[in-house]
């Protein structure tokens, strides 16, 4: 098959002349579609959007996202507990207890606390090898010495 100019072959991969794409023309001119985003993106997406809200008896435009900070916060003040552990669990660095009011543990230790403190394990090392229960004070008779009920079982 032949044209008018005669030696322009025509077949596979190689269009007649007035069909082909003009210079700068695209075949595809929308373009191939935008990837459809997560459902995260989606999730943002909406809540960026701006709705209208009843507040003290006046409108607000705010956006969905303040919103539902207004609602989490405000249900967490009348004592809902799902809400006030849906709150902790987003913001948890409000609800430390700061470092200056926390015990001071790590203050350096005189020698006779040390010593005192020394005697007080030594003891309690004392009564768990003897199989006392150690939270329990050893019982005294009246004249000061120990008593030991290891064997008596009155039930």
């Amino acid at each position: 098959m032949s044209t008018e100019g005669g030696d322009e072959k025509v077949g596979y991969g190689k269009p007649p002349k007035k069909s082909r794409f003009k210079p700068g023309q695209s075949g595809n001119p929308k373009g191939r579609p935008k990837k459809s985003g997560t459902v995260a993106l989606e999730i943002l997406d909406e809540l960026k959007r701006r709705i209208t809200v009843h507040e003290n008896g006046q409108e607000r435009i705010l956006t969905k996202r303040e919103a539902l900070a207004k609602t989490i916060v405000s249900g967490a003040l009348k004592k809902d507990v799902r809400l006030i552990q849906v709150l902790m669990s987003l913001v948890p660095d409000q609800f430390r207890i700061p470092e200056s009011s926390q015990s001071v543990a790590a203050a350096p230790v005189s020698a006779e606390e040390a010593e005192i403190l020394e005697r007080f394990v030594a003891r309690r090392l004392e009564n768990l090898t003897s199989n006392q229960n150690p939270s329990d004070p050893p019982m005294t008779e009246a004249n000061g010495s120990e008593v030991t009920d290891k064997g008596a079982n009155n039930d």
